[in-house]
């Protein structure tokens, strides 16, 4: 057998390489120029590395590098997947960091910004315990920052009309609004363009109370309610895990921790109602002074009865304020049972399911006829006629007959307030009346006055006799003091009459 030749044999000359070469093919089978083209490439990939030393004194890498693109390659410590370089394709001296994450399977590339090796080589360090801490927990190697963040949240959010299929309208408003004053708060910090990854937990967390102390925009006075600022660090923590967290920007444990405002231990009743005086005198006000003004527009004079007639129609329903205006004039009907005093001021409104903040349809009874023929010759005094299918509080200045919003009847509502005399009142004492303030009127009254059992006023509301005793619940300990009293009082030798009656609110 001859002897095979050695085609590794750097001392033969090109002729005898080839020769060798042709022989050991054909000894082993294989084609000449194949093989020929593989040892090329195996003499390039060597002269490459005695060019371009991958090893520097003071360290070891294992790996040649065959990119003319690392230069002067150094371990940041002893990972292989970690290592700082001179890009060869530019005449900058620049130091760059890779690190490459084995869970992902793709680089972190980030410019050192020194030319200096030693203040590169430690600036790398500092970044690998950062990046490699990302890795370790499973978090992006690329984050965003806080308004970007606020973006991707508010755009993952569907907004609909139909209860239970995603976030009204009213609601994605306020998650919006509590959003921009988180926003307001990383200004003020001056992180508006710090990643969310680097933002410090110890000066974040004291969100709530800037937002306490922060000015009014709307000019009214008074403090913002602990429940309404309490609301905001929710939004703005849900905001992190379902953007953040869950796109893995951040993990769990990362979210910040954002103190809450201690609620007061006693709340008492309700602030937002009105008194009975101060009732009496706002509706005074809108029924003979604000719709009956000299010198308005037939347009602005229909809108002033139209609010009046809103008002009224909460106040004597208990509709949630998104039902009224989502009611339309074929949901109303006259079949009341009862005599004629009753048929002639009383009405059965149907709420739909859709319309409704609990997803089920009910019918409610109320004395609102009158008010709702009001409404209805308001309009045709405007030369507008109504049919079946139009919304009872429609926009009369929209072409498309779309119901007025809640913002908009919200602002008329301030405004009136104001006009009535009452608003000082009012700010005194903290109370603030929102459209839906008339639905605890409601509730409150039926309970306070009308003695109607709680059953009936949960079913007519459309919500539980649970929630109404847990928010109302006072009420019916006031309504029974002259029961919870009864015989106290007769024997003057004791603190307590142990004769005292106590009798349930049933």
């Amino acid at each position: 057998m001859p002897a095979v030749p050695n085609p590794s044999d750097s001392q033969i000359s090109d002729k005898s390489q080839k020769d060798a070469l042709t022989a050991f093919a054909q000894l082993m089978g294989l084609d000449p120029d194949l093989l020929g083209d593989a040892y090329a490439t195996l003499q390039q990939a060597k002269k490459t590395a005695e060019t371009h030393p991958d090893i520097r004194s003071n360290n070891k890498v294992s790996r040649v590098a065959t990119k003319k693109n690392y230069l002067d390659k150094e371990l940041v410590y002893e990972d292989e997947s970690a290592f700082i370089y001179r890009r060869g394709d530019t005449k900058k001296k620049t130091w760059y960091l890779r690190i490459f994450d084995e869970k992902s399977r793709k680089p972190f590339v980030k410019s050192l910004g020194h030319t200096d090796y030693a203040r590169a080589l430690t600036k790398a360090r500092t970044i690998y315990q950062e990046v490699k801490g990302k890795i370790d927990r499973g978090e992006r190697l690329h984050t965003i920052a806080s308004a970007e963040l606020v973006k991707k949240y508010l755009d993952s959010l569907h907004v609909t009309d139909i209860p239970h299929a995603g976030v009204t309208p009213g609601t994605f408003s306020l998650k919006r609004y509590y959003l921009r004053v988180w926003l307001e708060y990383i200004d003020y910090l001056g992180y508006s363009n710090t990643p969310i990854d680097r933002l410090s937990d110890e000066r974040l967390r004291g969100f709530a109370s800037w937002f306490r102390d922060k000015p009014r925009e709307d000019g009214r006075v008074g403090a913002r309610s602990v429940e309404q600022i309490n609301n905001a660090v929710s939004e703005v923590r849900l905001a992190y895990y379902k953007v953040a967290v869950r796109n893995k920007y951040l993990s769990e444990g990362r979210v910040p921790d954002l103190d809450r405002l201690k609620q007061p231990k006693d709340t008492g009743d309700r602030r937002d109602v009105l008194s009975l005086e101060h009732y009496e005198q706002f509706w005074k006000f809108l029924e003979y002074k604000y719709s009956r003004e000299k010198n308005i527009k037939p347009l602005e004079k229909q809108r002033r009865i139209l609010f009046t007639k809103v008002v009224g129609i909460l106040v004597n329903t208990g509709l949630r304020p998104k039902e009224l205006l989502g009611l339309r004039w074929h949901e109303i009907s006259n079949n009341v049972v009862g005599d004629e005093s009753v048929r002639k001021k009383c009405c059965i409104i149907h709420v739909r399911a859709e319309n409704s903040k609990t997803g089920r349809s009910r019918n409610v009874v109320a004395p609102v006829k009158r008010r709702l023929e009001v409404i209805k010759k308001s309009y045709k005094d405007l030369g507008i006629e109504i049919s079946p299918d139009d919304f009872v509080v429609m926009n009369s200045q929209k072409s498309d007959r779309s119901p007025y919003t809640r913002q908009m009847l919200y602002q008329r509502l301030q405004k009136a307030i104001e006009l009535s005399g009452i608003k000082e009142e009012l700010d005194k004492v903290h109370q603030h009346i929102s459209l839906y303030s008339f639905r605890h009127q409601y509730i409150s009254w039926r309970l306070r006055f009308g003695g109607v059992p709680i059953h009936l006023i949960a079913k007519n509301c459309g919500t539980s006799i649970q929630k109404i005793e847990s928010t109302y619940g006072h009420i019916e300990t006031e309504k029974q003091i002259d029961v919870i009293t009864m015989n106290q009082g007769l024997s003057r030798s004791a603190e307590v009459d142990l004769t005292t009656i106590v009798s349930d609110s049933d």
